[in-house]
């Protein structure tokens, strides 16, 4: 296994979440190591926006905010939620102004109205990868260490997410230290993650992050300020810390450990 050596220098580094628990959920251990060691860490949500206006009405959307219980204003009840998340790591946030894909619509008509369509193909309608193309992330500037999802489920937004990053780091090429992670808990699938490499078609190698119980108890603070979430995934909130702290131990060492990877220099 190979294992990240933190430089004793500060250094900037971005972790590119498509929604507002994916960075937490996959690298909040990470996070929390890289902050205590003295660099920048800020967390980038993609579609992190609030809607204006009236919602599409849709089984997806009505399941969704069935579950989130989250109030008369759910997408603004998630910004704070994720603004929580950020503090219990000692992180930055920052949440680029597009609606998560249930709430995109083009003339009255909801782009994603069932849970089957968010994991299929991008809608050739959807105005979002248009739009990111505009969008910079100030955060990034020369050297910084930017985490990309690797798309691992197949979601229409890690989708998106994935293509702008890999367009801003090919327009921009040797600007960025480029890592991929692997989307938690999307990742318990089976082959998920590897289903994910082969479509990324880019040679990898790891870059582990081996995490202590400090940094495994400040992901698990993390996870719990996501209230809206618990339910979706987990029976409450003892089962999800058994669920995450399985995930991450790796079984041959038995060390927390977050998996991500790096292109082949």
């Amino acid at each position: 296994m190979k294992r990240n050596h933190l430089a004793e220098s500060s250094q900037s580094h971005v972790i590119i979440s498509p929604h507002f628990d994916d960075g937490v959920f996959s690298c909040g251990g990470m996070a929390h190591q890289l902050r205590r060691a003295g660099h920048t860490v800020t967390i980038v949500t993609m579609m992190g926006g609030v809607r204006e206006g009236a919602a599409p009405d849709t089984p997806i959307l009505r399941d969704l905010l069935r579950r989130w219980e989250a109030g008369v204003d759910p997408l603004r009840h998630r910004q704070l939620e994720d603004e929580r998340a950020a503090r219990a790591l000692g992180v930055e946030f920052s949440h680029i102004p597009l609606t998560d894909c249930v709430y995109r619509m083009v003339d009255g008509t909801a782009l994603y109205p069932s849970e089957e369509s968010l994991f299929g193909e991008v809608h050739a309608a959807d105005f979002a990868p248009r739009l990111l193309q505009g969008i910079g992330v100030p955060q990034i500037s020369d050297s910084t260490t930017v985490y990309l999802p690797l798309a691992v489920g197949h979601h229409v937004d890690h989708q998106i997410v994935l293509d702008w990053g890999l367009g801003q780091n090919a327009e921009n090429p040797g600007r960025w230290s480029l890592r991929f992670y692997a989307e938690y808990p999307y990742s318990n699938a089976d082959k998920s993650t590897e289903m994910a490499q082969d479509a990324l078609g880019m040679a990898l190698q790891p870059a582990d992050f081996i995490l202590g119980e400090a940094d495994m108890r400040a992901k698990l603070a993390a996870i719990a300020c996501y209230h809206s979430q618990i339910s979706t995934f987990w029976r409450d909130l003892r089962a999800m810390e058994a669920d995450v702290r399985r995930a991450f131990t790796d079984p041959q060492t038995n060390l927390y450990v977050e998996r991500m990877w790096q292109p082949v220099s």
